[in-house]
C-alpha cells in the first residue's frame, strides 16, 4: 500500500487479554503478545498516516468457533457468562467480527486510525464482576 501510494487499511487482531482489564493467571506470554499487538497498532498508525494508511486493532472476547467449540459446551462457562458478561452471551465471528472488519476496511472509516476496538459483549467494562469473584 505504501509503495503503491494507494492508502488503505490495516487491521490487527488482538484479544481482550491484551487490555489492562481482567488479566488471568497463567497467560503471561499470550497477554504480553496481545498487548504488544495493541502498542504496535498505535505506532503503525502514527508512522503510516502520512501514506494515508489507517491502522486499527480488534480485541475480541470469547467467541464461538471451531477452536472454542469444546469449551463452549461446558455448563460452567455459560454460568460464568450469565454472571460476568453484561450481554449474557458469547458472540460468533460472523456477524460480530466480520461487520467490524468490513467497517474498518471501508472508506467510511477514513477518519478512524490508531484505535483498539473491543468486541466482547461488555465483559471488560469497568464494574463488571471479574471471574475470580464467582
Amino acid at each position: 500500500m505504501r509503495d503503491a501510494n494507494i492508502g488503505g487499511s490495516v487491521i490487527n487482531i488482538s484479544s481482550i487479554s491484551g487490555l489492562n482489564r481482567g488479566e488471568l493467571p497463567g497467560g503471561v506470554a499470550y497477554a504480553s503478545s496481545k498487548a504488544g499487538v495493541n502498542s504496535m497498532t498505535k505506532v503503525m498508525a502514527l508512522e503510516l498516516a502520512q501514506h494515508k494508511i489507517r491502522v486499527n486493532s480488534i480485541s475480541p472476547g470469547l467467541f464461538r468457533s471451531e477452536i472454542t467449540e469444546g469449551l463452549m459446551q461446558k455448563d460452567w462457562l455459560n454460568n460464568v457468562a450469565l454472571r460476568t458478561v453484561p450481554l449474557k452471551t458469547f458472540g460468533t465471528s460472523d456477524p460480530a467480527l466480520t461487520s467490524l472488519a468490513r467497517y474498518l476496511i471501508h472508506d467510511s472509516s477514513e477518519y478512524v486510525s490508531g484505535n483498539i476496538f473491543i468486541a466482547d459483549a461488555g465483559a471488560t467494562l469497568p464494574g463488571v464482576p471479574i471471574f475470580s469473584s464467582l
